[in-house]
């Protein structure tokens, strides 16, 4: 049943090997060629919270209450706060219907979040909300966002697009949709971030806030080696899953 499931969700993409899907962490080349950089990282996900019958309304940029047919999309404030936040949320709905909600913008301050976040972000407190084209939510430029595979960029670093070796997430084992996986080391720079400046990148781990990526330490002294891939298949073929709305 769960094999069933996972397959109707994920839809595939063919290239010139074999067929890929995003539950695959196979990848390789046989020479990592590129520009070396030295980086630090965060990890942010897409909470998962069900919808409340009173709280505040997401809105979108015209200042208007999102609903899902018969249903107001309300949250609790801090629930609100940690969707602004993260730039996404997936809501569930009486019945099991769960949509997934994603930054649009900011406008006039709807909410206080200092309680959270202090006043160090205060820009979260003007967030206004669209519905995702994608189930985890959507990135840059029409991308998917993909656990385990999507990094939020600075594009003066590392280009919108590029794919992303780092050695150190290579071999390392992690749970997924109930399954197992090894990662390959691969990522894909398909989103950005008001907090993601120089050489710091933020991984996108799914509907999960922990994870045991262990050289994202979120210190900007926490460096580690990444290589941006030169003309590479790996490149075509993640870009093209990240282009599919899942």
């Amino acid at each position: 049943m769960k094999f069933l499931l996972i397959i109707s969700l994920l839809f595939v993409v063919s290239c010139a090997s074999k067929v890929r899907t995003v539950v695959d962490f196979d990848f390789s080349s046989k020479d990592i060629e590129g520009k070396e950089l030295s980086l630090w990282g965060t990890n942010y996900y897409t909470p998962v919270y069900h919808v409340k019958m009173n709280g505040i309304p997401l809105k979108d940029l015209g200042d208007n209450s999102l609903v899902s047919g018969v249903y107001p999309v309300l949250l609790s404030r801090k629930e609100w706060c940690y969707s602004a936040m993260e730039g996404s949320v997936s809501v569930i709905f009486p019945g099991g219907t769960m949509n997934t909600y994603n930054y649009a913008g900011t406008t006039t301050k709807q909410v206080d979040c200092s309680p959270y976040f202090g006043d160090d972000f205060p820009a979260t407190n003007k967030v206004r909300f669209r519905s995702a084209r994608s189930r985890w939510g959507d990135g840059i430029e029409n991308y998917s966002l993909i656990p385990y595979r999507t990094i939020a960029v600075d594009p003066s670093v590392i280009p919108f697009g590029s794919a992303v070796f780092i050695p150190k997430a290579k071999g390392i084992k992690f749970m997924w949709l109930g399954e197992s996986f090894v990662h390959d080391g691969f990522f894909f720079a398909g989103d950005k971030g008001g907090a993601i400046k120089g050489n710091h990148i933020d991984l996108f781990t799914g509907t999960n806030k922990d994870h045991v990526f262990n050289f994202i330490t979120n210190k900007k002294s926490g460096l580690f080696k990444a290589i941006i891939l030169n003309n590479s298949s790996v490149t075509v073929e993640l870009k093209k899953l990240h282009e599919i709305s899942y």
